[in-house]
Formats: C-alpha cells, sequence, structure tokens
C-alpha cells in the first residue's frame, strides 16, 4: 500500500471513531456526581440521583438526530457527494458537541444530542456505502472490519477519559470527556478533503477522468492499469443498467430480489443492538455500581479494551470464515456467557461469585460479541444491498438500526433499576433469549456472501438462493467457472495444434 492510500483510507475510517466515542462518553457522563448534582433530583435518603426518564432521554434522544441525518444522505448525496456528507457531519457534530458542553439547561443538552445524532445519522450512512462502492469481492470484508477497529477505538478513548477525569470533583469531571470530540470533529472535517469523492458518484456525474484518478488512489494503481480499468467497466456497467431502468425509488427496496436484501439488513440492525451490546457500553459504569461492583469506571475501561482488541482478528476472521460460520459460532459463546450470569446470579445473588460472573460474563460476552456479530453487523447493513438501491436501502437500515437503538436505550432503565422494573443482573436472560433467537435467524436468513463480486451477489439474490444453500451455491459456481476455463483452454490448446501443423504441412 503507498502512502496516499494508507493516508485516504486512514481518513475514511477515523470518521467511524465519533461512532465508538459516542458509545462510550455518555455512560462516563451520566455517572459524574457534579453532572448528576446539575441534572438530577434529591431522594427520599438524601442522595441526588437521576432518574430513569432523564437517563433515558439523554441517552436515547438522539436518535431523533439521526434518523433526520439518515434521510437527508439519502436526498443530498447526488447534490453534495460522500465527501460533502462528511463535512456537513464534521460541523454539526461540533455545534451539537458545543451545546452539550456548556451544561445549560436539559433541553439545550438534548438539543445538543439531536445534533450529535444528526451527524451520527450522516456517517453511519455515507461511509459504509462508500466502502462498498470502493471495494473488492476479496477485500469488502476486511474495509468493514478495519471500519470497525476504528469504531471501537473510538469507544476506547471515551472510556479512557472518562476514568481519567472521574477524580475530579467539578465540571472537568465530564466538560473535557465532551469537548474532546471537537477534536474528532476537526479530524473529520479535514479528512474529507484527503479523501477522494466515490467514483461511482464521479462516474455518475460524467467525471470519468475523476473517477479514474479516485480508483488509482483507492486501489494503488495507476490510472491506466487493468485494475482501473475493470473497475471503471463495471461501474459503467452499472450506470448502463440504472439508465435502462429509469430513476430508483424508494418503493424498489421493498420489491422483487431488492426486498429480501433489505430485510437482511433491516433484522441485522436490530440483532447487532439487541443482543445486549449497547447496554454494557451505555448504562455499564451506572449498572455495576447499582450491582456493588468496585471500581465500575475502571472496568467499562476494561471492557472498552477488550472490545478493541477482539474486533482485530475479524479482519482475518470475516474472510477466512466468512459471515455465517462467524455469526453462529460467536451467537453461541454469547449466549453461554449470558446464560451462566444469570444462573450463578439466580443461585448465588449478591456475592462475591455473583459479582465477579458479572463482570467476567461480561468480559467474555464482548470478546464474543466484537470479532463475529460487532463486524458482521455492519458488513451485513451494507453487503447485500444491490448498488442500483443502495442509497436508500442504506438509509432505510441505518434508520432502523438507530430508532432500535433508542428503544432500548429508552426502555433498558425501566427494566434494571430498583426504581423502576428491578431485574438488575437478571436482565442476563433478557439478552440470553435474544441471542439465540438472532442464531436461528441468522443461520436461516444470512447468506454468505464472501468472496462473491458485487455481480455475483446481485446473481445470488436474484436466484432466491436459499441462506443455509448459500456456500454449497458458491461451490458450484466456482466449479463452473473453472470448467468453463478448461474449456477455453482446450479450445486455444487444439487452435495452436492445427496453427502449427497447417505451418509444418507448408513448411
Amino acid at each position: 500500500m503507498s502512502a496516499r492510500q494508507i493516508l485516504a483510507y486512514g481518513m475514511i475510517f477515523s470518521s467511524a471513531t465519533i461512532i465508538g466515542y459516542d458509545s462510550g462518553y455518555l455512560n462516563g457522563v451520566l455517572g459524574s456526581k457534579d453532572f448528576i448534582h446539575r441534572y438530577g433530583v434529591t431522594g427520599s435518603d438524601g442522595v441526588m440521583y437521576l432518574k430513569p426518564y432523564t437517563r433515558s432521554l439523554f441517552s436515547s434522544l438522539f436518535v431523533v438526530g439521526t434518523l433526520v441525518g439518515c434521510q437527508l444522505v439519502a436526498l443530498l448525496t447526488e447534490k453534495i457527494g460522500r465527501r460533502g456528507s462528511l463535512w456537513a457531519a464534521a460541523c454539526t457534530y461540533a455545534i451539537g458537541v458545543a451545546l452539550q458542553t456548556a451544561g445549560l439547561a436539559p433541553g439545550v443538552f438534548i438539543l445538543g444530542r439531536i445534533l450529535l445524532g444528526a451527524a451520527l445519522g450522516f456517517i453511519s450512512t455515507t461511509v459504509p456505502a462508500y466502502l462498498m462502492e470502493c471495494s473488492t469481492a476479496t477485500n469488502r470484508g476486511r474495509l468493514i472490519a478495519l471500519y470497525l477497529q476504528f469504531l471501537t477505538a473510538g469507544n476506547d478513548i471515551a472510556c479512557g477519559i472518562s476514568f481519567g477525569t472521574s477524580k475530579y470533583p467539578d465540571s472537568r469531571s465530564w466538560r473535557i470527556t465532551i469537548a474532546f470530540q471537537l477534536f474528532l470533529a476537526i479530524v473529520i472535517f479535514f479528512g474529507a478533503m484527503i479523501c477522494p469523492e466515490s467514483p461511482l458518484l464521479l462516474a455518475r456525474h460524467n467525471k470519468h477522468g475523476e473517477a479514474r484518478q479516485a480508483l488509482a488512489l483507492l486501489r494503488n494503481a495507476n490510472t491506466d492499469s487493468p485494475k482501473v480499468d475493470e473497475a471503471m467497466l463495471e461501474i459503467e456497467q452499472h450506470l448502463a443498467n440504472q439508465h435502462a431502468l429509469g430513476t430508483v425509488r424508494v418503493i424498489e427496496c421493498f420489491q422483487g430480489a431488492d426486498l429480501r436484501r433489505t430485510l437482511i439488513g433491516i433484522a441485522m440492525s436490530f440483532f447487532t443492538i439487541a443482543t445486549g451490546i449497547t447496554f454494557w457500553f451505555g448504562y455499564g459504569t451506572t449498572f455495576f455500581a447499582a450491582a456493588g461492583v468496585e471500581n465500575s469506571y475502571l472496568i467499562s475501561l476494561l471492557l472498552a479494551i477488550v472490545n478493541c482488541a477482539f474486533t482485530a482478528p475479524s479482519i482475518y476472521l470475516v474472510e477466512r470464515l466468512g459471515r455465517r460460520r462467524s455469526l453462529i459460532g460467536g451467537g453461541v459463546l454469547m449466549a453461554a456467557t449470558q446464560l451462566l450470569t444469570g444462573i450463578i446470579h439466580s443461585v448465588a445473588p449478591d456475592s462475591n461469585a455473583d459479582k465477579k460472573m458479572l463482570v467476567v460474563g461480561a468480559v467474555f460476552f464482548i470478546a464474543s460479541y466484537a470479532p463475529t456479530w460487532g463486524t458482521g453487523g455492519w458488513l451485513l447493513m451494507a453487503e447485500p444491498f444491490s448498488d442500483r438501491a443502495r442509497v436508500y436501502q442504506s438509509a432505510v437500515v441505518l434508520t432502523t438500526y438507530w430508532i432500535f437503538t433508542w428503544l432500548i436505550g429508552f426502555i433498558t432503565p425501566y427494566m434494571v433499576d430498583s426504581t423502576a422494573g428491578n431485574l438488575g443482573v437478571n436482565v442476563s436472560y433478557i439478552w440470553f433469549g435474544m441471542t439465540v433467537i438472532s442464531i436461528i435467524w441468522a443461520y436461516v436468513c444470512v447468506p454468505e456472501l464472501a468472496g462473491l463480486s458485487r455481480l455475483e451477489v446481485d446473481e445470488l439474490f436474484e436466484q432466491r438462493v436459499p441462506a443455509w444453500r448459500s456456500r454449497t451455491w458458491q461451490k458450484e459456481l466456482r466449479t463452473v467457472e473453472a470448467t468453463a476455463d478448461l474449456s477455453d483452454f482446450g479450445e486455444l490448446d487444439a487452435e495452436e495444434k492445427k496453427l502449427s501443423l497447417e505451418a509444418g504441412m507448408k513448411a
């Protein structure tokens, strides 16, 4: 890889840091004593606390912004491009961070969260689609895995800063954690200047020369190389087909073969959240403290480090094992850890073994989730989509993803808190049940897409290949191709022998 290629992809991946940071920073902020003093209420015992209602609003209403951001991306991508979407995200993000850092009335803090959500809507829709448009059949999974590596690194940074500032008795214990995001906004803004525009969008606007230059940079090749020629041919074929079919409409996401693709993305957007991951990162600090576990900030940092460290193997596993095996195998391990956590709590509640298993179970759950459902979730919310309807399918699926994030984030405090549902550690049984359902869904509905080109992915869905037969179908496809290549080689060899014989007769 060239230095320019590394820099370009590095800037693209760095945008994921914002999403990861958001999943970790509020966790520590809500646990700050000074923050609780500003926005909490006094209980009957004279101790101030944040009501479940307040925590739910602060943690989940940012989804209103993400919904707006997802829809605006679908409408404005053709006008401002992928890079323009990143610029808009950086500016919106900075304003939202400033409003939260100010520490004004709850309504102002919520407005800041909504603006921050709009920025996340832009980024979460734009970047995976950009990576799909720039990828090949052999590196598509690895690009998303690297994207997730930066995302988990953002969560590490958030938890690390929260842990470091937790010792402050004043507003620095939460303001520094929030304000650090201004630096991330600056990185995204200037990073968009370095990244090339999407080759597909450039070609769609008849900027074929610029499209070739973008492909050359992203694939580390010369503009007149066979790799760039092949990529441009694929783009031109796609644009020709799109032109023949007319203007794409949102309703096409739910018609024909595209319906199955969209439903896979929607279902994955639910299961990747409903297995419990957002609970540990969005509510873990206060949950561990309420469960009597000491050093809750340190444990949250540990979970973030585990998440980042165990995302790294997915760069290899996502292509080696494939999508289906990763999801099913990871799901079994996740379910086992949640079930054991719940059983030990039921047998020996509030004991040392219970508290230790709560922490150990969370660590093993995240270590199992990160290289499988963590990477696979984002991959399957982008990979199955058709090039024609990708913009709208991405918008629909990411909209549902943020809705599910809001829903689970909103109801979790009511399920767990002692002042509401009071499930406590028993919530592990719910995550266990959801993980079991997700395993069944992965087996029945998720086809194996590793190693398939975008045209072959189209063929798989158009032929309605069942998910559990997708690996066999791919082997049969490769066998047919190999047979055709041998046949062509045999015809070529026979032709060469014929020419050689004719030359000998003339001699």
